[in-house]
């Protein structure tokens, strides 16, 4: 039989990971910055009733991205009692602070979008075992893998969400969610870290390979955002401040994943719990102006990066 609280167990889980993975402060910084993002998005609906139905359509085309590219799906339904219970709740929870904000603004009829959201655990998440996107992969440089793995994983999404966004530049929200929806997969692809054979043969120092891998991914992820930012930049110039924030922003959090992911490398080993971090450094990274916190997150976590994998570089028990 069950246990009573079985349907919250992924929540309980996903509490005990962020409380290992940051001090209290930062999820009170965290919290704070959610409310303000939530405050930010209940007055730009209050605006321009429009907005409501690019945050409802990209609150579910978000839950249904995670949903496909969850890894721990059969593992789930084999030892979760009441597994699809248990991620209703999971996902419900996701999507809770922006039905309140609908609810808020009068966008009952945009609300609705979200009902998908709780049964999106009975459908199933699609995988191929096919190669994908070899055509953009031959672009990507060979010791950037994890961006190879990033486009074989995801595409079309991928490309599919870069092209809405270039498509739809005019509008004012819908490119920078997009552009931010991007930016998480990246950094969601650097949570897998490579065997130490691979490291070795990246580069010949901790030095150099940390800034082979941030300044390489840093070019590539500023090469994917400046025509969405130039375009939406033509149709708004008075939002020429929030644009370039904005894209500042994006380019730290993926070098700040980077930089996360060295610090804690242990070879062939999964950082999942590295994911509440990029979560925090995502908040602040996207509010603009606030940029400065991943900066100081990123700062902090270089030195750490550098001394840890020096640790593998030099020592032959590894």
């Amino acid at each position: 039989m069950p246990a009573p609280t079985s349907h919250t167990l992924l929540l309980r889980l996903r509490w005990l990971q962020l409380r290992r993975a940051i001090p209290l402060y930062g999820i009170v910084l965290l919290a704070l910055a959610v409310v303000l993002g939530l405050r930010l998005m209940h007055r730009a609906m209050l605006q321009d009733d429009s907005y409501a139905s690019f945050i409802a359509g990209g609150t579910l085309l978000m839950v249904w991205g995670l949903h496909q590219r969850r890894a721990d799906l059969h593992f789930l339904s084999r030892h979760v009692p009441q597994a699809c219970t248990a991620l209703v709740v999971e996902y419900g929870a996701l999507v809770l602070p922006v039905l309140l904000v609908l609810f808020l603004a009068g966008a009952w009829l945009e609300a609705l979008v979200l009902v998908p959201v709780f049964v999106l655990p009975w459908l199933p998440a699609v995988r191929s075992s096919g190669v994908r996107g070899s055509w953009l992969r031959r672009w990507i440089p060979a010791h950037l893998f994890e961006w190879k793995s990033l486009v074989q994983r995801t595409h079309p999404i991928g490309l599919v969400l870069w092209l809405v966004a270039l498509t739809f530049c005019w509008l004012p929200v819908l490119p920078l969610f997009l552009l931010g929806a991007i930016a998480m997969l990246v950094a969601g692809a650097q949570e897998q870290c490579e065997p130490r054979a691979m490291l070795l043969a990246t580069a010949s120092n901790a030095r150099a390979l940390v800034r082979l891998k941030v300044f390489g991914s840093m070019r590539l992820m500023s090469i994917i955002i400046l025509p969405v930012l130039i375009a939406a930049t033509k149709f708004r110039p008075v939002w020429w401040w929030v644009h370039a924030l904005f894209g500042v922003g994006m380019v730290v959090l993926v070098a700040y994943s980077i930089v996360l992911k060295y610090a804690n490398y242990r070879p062939d080993i999964r950082l999942e719990a590295n994911g509440a971090n990029v979560a925090v450094a995502a908040v602040f990274a996207i509010l603009p102006g606030l940029a400065l916190v991943p900066l100081i997150m990123l700062l902090t976590e270089w030195p750490k990066a550098r001394a840890n994998l020096n640790a593998f570089f030099h020592a032959h028990d590894h």
